[in-house]
């Protein structure tokens, strides 16, 4: 981004100097001069205007666009961990499922065992 600043910055530079010294070294009387450097001015300010009209922009939609991800991963980090949870909770309860089978099976055999089976 700063490579970006420092180039619009030397273009910017580079062409209002470019534009006065073609003024200043161009044959013409000082009025006409004057006139020509006043709306070169207004040019070159307007461009400056315009460019930072689109400089804003493209900040605004850059930070629009931001904010849209973050949102996103925040309601995807949201359902991953409620995934999780929910994946565990399951796992908790075949493992408690299961030790009350193999719970129920033992009671039987010690029930087989005391009736004689």
């Amino acid at each position: 981004m700063s490579n970006k600043k420092a180039f619009l910055w030397g273009t910017l530079t580079g062409a209002i100097t470019g534009a006065v010294t073609a003024l200043l070294f161009a044959p013409k009387p000082g009025k006409e001069l004057r006139k020509d450097i006043a709306q070169t001015a207004h040019k070159v300010g307007e461009k400056t205007v315009d460019i930072s009209r689109q400089a804003g922009e493209a900040v605004q939609s850059f930070a629009q666009r931001t904010v849209s991800l973050a949102s996103d991963t925040k309601q995807a980090a949201g359902r991953f961990i409620t995934d999780i949870r929910s994946r565990k909770a399951n796992s908790s309860a075949v493992v408690n499922s299961n030790e009350e089978m193999e719970a129920e099976h033992t009671d039987l055999e010690d029930d087989d065992q005391s009736v004689g089976l």
